[in-house]
């Protein structure tokens, strides 16, 4: 049995986004047949001690000094540097572990930021890093749905560029990798314009079996009803604000109604527009709700409305699509490869005037075509079932692991 050593900064099997990614690819390879050795942050231990796993799948914890573990909040700039100070450290128990034990190859799969890179590198085996993102960035001419968000925003940017050129993790992993697996065009180009040797582009999304429904039932909108459906976390680069732009221009059509799951940063501002629209007729916010609550919503819906303005590839639209949801979009990222015209509609979005429009034209348009809406919803479904991590990990592991 090969020894593969994994490392995964976000690891929780309770979870869903990057720890839940963690969790899976974990226990994903170990059903391949690898002797697993996860390296992990110690805040997912006890939720993943408490969980059944497999024998062959092994969980190493490395935690920073407390005053250090401070830092991780205060911050995005500071949440970088601690994460890189906790990939330094984890790399010394990677390398303790492989000196016991030699591993056979290293795989990064968390976080999936190509400018945060990894240490992998140095152990001199070979090793794969990703999915990942990095190369996406939100358009300036939707600066004003950041609110007043814009300037970290910015600065993000730049603390990313800063990161491409000088941070060593990024720079060796683009040199050596065996296989840098990047999650959009975006970053595909940046990987390529910055001298990555090996770069393939794979969805950075998968979904574990039990996510999935039970049962397929093909959305079949009635009775002139179309029930749209928003969830995530009310981030800046979320675009919530632009989904209330577009249900203002939907006024004059009650039957289009639209329940927004989530809540964050962005809620006041949400709120505030909310009230100023006058949409309490047409929008349902229900905040904050569990992560199996949300099968329930999915089921209840009609067709998925996505507005992010940066994404690498969200969770949120394969988990629509696993309920048969067709999914409402901008062309932008990692949404405009994950959808396409068989599943969904993707909007230009040149201007915030435009992408207004054209996501106000989608909806109507499938407002008055139930019949689209039911065979966008089959194709969604059968886009989705293709996605599950056992399959995913397995197509990965065929193509781009070393023999």
């Amino acid at each position: 049995m090969k020894r593969l050593l994994l490392s995964a900064f976000a690891c929780d099997p309770t979870k869903g986004s990057e720890p839940g990614y963690g969790w899976n690819w974990a226990v994903g390879l170990a059903a391949e047949g690898y002797e697993v050795h996860c390296v992990t942050r110690e805040i997912g231990k006890n939720a993943i001690e408490a969980t059944v796993k497999p024998p062959n799948v092994h969980f190493h914890y490395v935690r920073l000094p407390l005053g250090l573990e401070r830092i991780y909040f205060a911050s995005q700039p500071t949440m970088y540097l601690y994460y890189i100070l906790w990939q330094w450290k984890a790399y010394k128990t990677m390398l303790r572990l492989h000196k016991q034990a030699p591993f056979d190859l290293a795989h990064h799969v968390t976080w999936g930021s190509l400018q945060l890179g990894s240490f992998l590198y140095k152990l001199g085996i070979p090793f794969i890093f990703g999915p990942a993102g990095g190369g996406q960035k939100a358009p300036e001419a939707f600066k004003d749905y950041f609110g007043g968000y814009w300037p970290a925003e910015q600065k993000r940017e730049a603390v990313s560029k800063w990161m491409l050129k000088f941070n060593p993790a990024c720079r060796e992993v683009l040199k050596k990798a065996n296989m840098l697996l990047v999650a959009n065009d975006e970053t595909l180009a940046m990987a390529k314009a910055n001298g990555a040797l090996n770069a393939s582009m794979v969805l950075d999304v998968a979904l574990p079996e039990s996510f999935y429904p039970q049962y397929h039932v093909v959305k079949m909108p009635s009775g002139n009803q179309l029930r749209l459906l928003w969830t995530g976390r009310f981030l800046p680069r979320k675009g919530i604000l632009l989904l209330l732009d577009v249900m203002k221009e939907l006024k004059a059509y009650p039957g289009i109604t639209l329940t927004v799951v989530g809540d964050g940063e962005m809620r006041d501002a949400f709120l505030n527009k909310l009230s100023e629209y006058k949409l309490d007729k047409t929008v349902d916010w229900k905040g904050r709700v569990s992560y199996e609550a949300i099968r329930d919503h999915y089921a209840g819906h009609d067709v998925f409305f996505y507005t992010s303005l940066r994404d690498s590839g969200s969770l949120q639209l394969l988990e629509a699509m696993a309920f048969g949801l067709p999914v409402v979009c901008l062309h932008l990222h990692g949404q405009a490869i994950i959808v396409d015209n068989t599943t969904g509609i993707r909007c230009n979005c040149d201007t915030p005037e435009t992408a207004i429009e054209n996501l106000k034209q989608a909806i109507l348009y499938l407002y008055n075509h139930p019949g689209q809406v039911r065979n966008m919803s089959e194709a969604a479904y059968n886009f989705a079932v293709k996605l599950k991590w056992q399959y995913k990990i397995g197509a990965i592991v065929d193509k781009y692991y070393p023999k």
